[in-house]
């Protein structure tokens, strides 16, 4: 692993995504919309506006799922989980407890943090909550940043604007070559060569992109979603578009990656899987999982997050960017095939809570697909 201080393109947080491109990202995305029915009447109308406003199709119990020969219970789960965002709305009632002890939507929330959905959460001012209530905000609060809001209207205008935060984030994702860091216009992966057309606002970026392409350094990380890859820079196409932009253009050949695994090894009787999870867990959380188990001289702390630490990001770049070095780490050293869930809370007293769940790589080709491992705890530093 590159351990050298990270060069990062910190003005591409601030990139908005045009109307055109928001309205192509929302076409056939269903948003789930998940409050106590008759209480949320006008704001269910207000948030329902929202999501058709940005092009995308709002999936709400009674418009959509009540019609159906099964369960209320497992058509709204069913709901949730056929879509990519979740909007939830508390106000100050839980709702009646179903046979499961949850709300139905204390249980929508859950459901969308177990299938990974993009989460927005607002919470109505005002009011005394009751019990249970509170306690679902404040859980909720411990791992993602809720929104107030106080009429019909203003959620409606809080929620597009959430939505259109969304598009821009997932138009644009961060990319990681070398030391540089900063968000792409569009990535192109045909399995050989990888194209990464940016715009980037780092003047200190753009020349460690040009060094790489004179150096023909043959062995570059390359760290893109859902990819963590070894790979030689070709070209870097610069069209300058003002003192302190750059449209760039980059070709990348993938070279052979690699990377160190463990997949089919057990110490102790203990596998890969939890040696890993384990190995983890020191790295991020200062566990000490590892020595207690003295045979374990064949794994140490792994933490994907340390270039970050003390670097004091804003969330907006903090947030993609750990994702991304998280899901690189992984995937580089063969402890996971691809990362489904990852969760960074918000800043208390310099610690955070992360949670996590990944799918490590099957030892054999016609094996099933192994089971998730997670992980939870609290980082600090960051």
């Amino acid at each position: 692993m590159n351990h050298e201080p990270l060069l990062m393109d910190l003005r591409s947080a601030s990139l908005p995504a045009s109307d055109a491109d928001v309205r192509a990202w929302a076409s056939g995305r269903r948003v789930f919309v998940s409050s106590l029915i008759t209480d949320m009447p006008n704001e269910r109308a207000a948030v329902r506006a929202a999501i058709e406003d940005v092009g995308a199709t709002p999936v709400m119990f009674e418009e959509e799922l009540g019609a159906q020969d099964i369960s209320a219970e497992q058509a709204y789960l069913a709901g949730v989980r056929s879509s990519a965002i979740y909007v939830g709305m508390w106000g100050p009632r839980y709702g009646v407890r179903m046979a499961d002890g949850f709300s139905a939507t204390h249980a929508e929330f859950l459901e969308s943090e177990r299938h990974g959905l993009r989460l927005c959460l607002f919470v109505q001012e005002g009011g005394d909550m009751d019990g249970h209530q509170r306690d679902l905000v404040q859980s909720a609060r411990n791992l993602y940043t809720t929104s107030a809001w106080s009429e019909p209207d203003d959620l409606r205008k809080r929620v597009h604007r959430r939505l259109q935060d969304l598009a821009a984030e997932e138009l644009a994702p961060w990319v990681r070559v070398g030391r540089a860091v900063f968000r792409s216009r569009e990535i192109t992966n045909d399995g050989r060569t990888v194209t990464i057309d940016a715009s980037v606002h780092s003047d200190a970026v753009h020349s460690e992109l040009v060094r790489l392409r004179d150096s023909r350094a043959g062995e570059i990380p390359l760290a893109i979603p859902g990819y963590a890859l070894t790979t030689r820079v070709d070209t870097l196409s610069t069209r300058t578009v003002s003192t302190i932009g750059h449209h760039e253009n980059l070709a990348l050949t993938i070279q052979e990656n690699r990377g160190s695994t463990m997949r089919g090894m057990t110490v102790n009787g203990i596998p890969a899987a939890e040696i890993s999870r384990r190995a983890l867990s020191d790295g991020l959380f200062g566990t000490a999982l590892l020595s207690e188990q003295t045979h374990f001289f064949v794994q140490t702390p792994v933490d994907p997050l340390g270039p970050l630490r003390g670097s004091a990001l804003d969330d907006a770049v903090l947030r993609p960017v750990a994702r991304l070095l998280f899901e690189e780490r992984l995937i580089r050293d063969q402890i996971a095939s691809r990362v489904s869930f990852f969760a960074f809370g918000p800043s208390h007293q310099g610690a955070r809570r992360l949670r996590a769940s990944w799918t490590p790589p099957a030892v054999y080709g016609n094996e099933p697909e192994p089971g998730s491992v997670d992980i939870d705890g609290i980082t600090t530093d960051l």
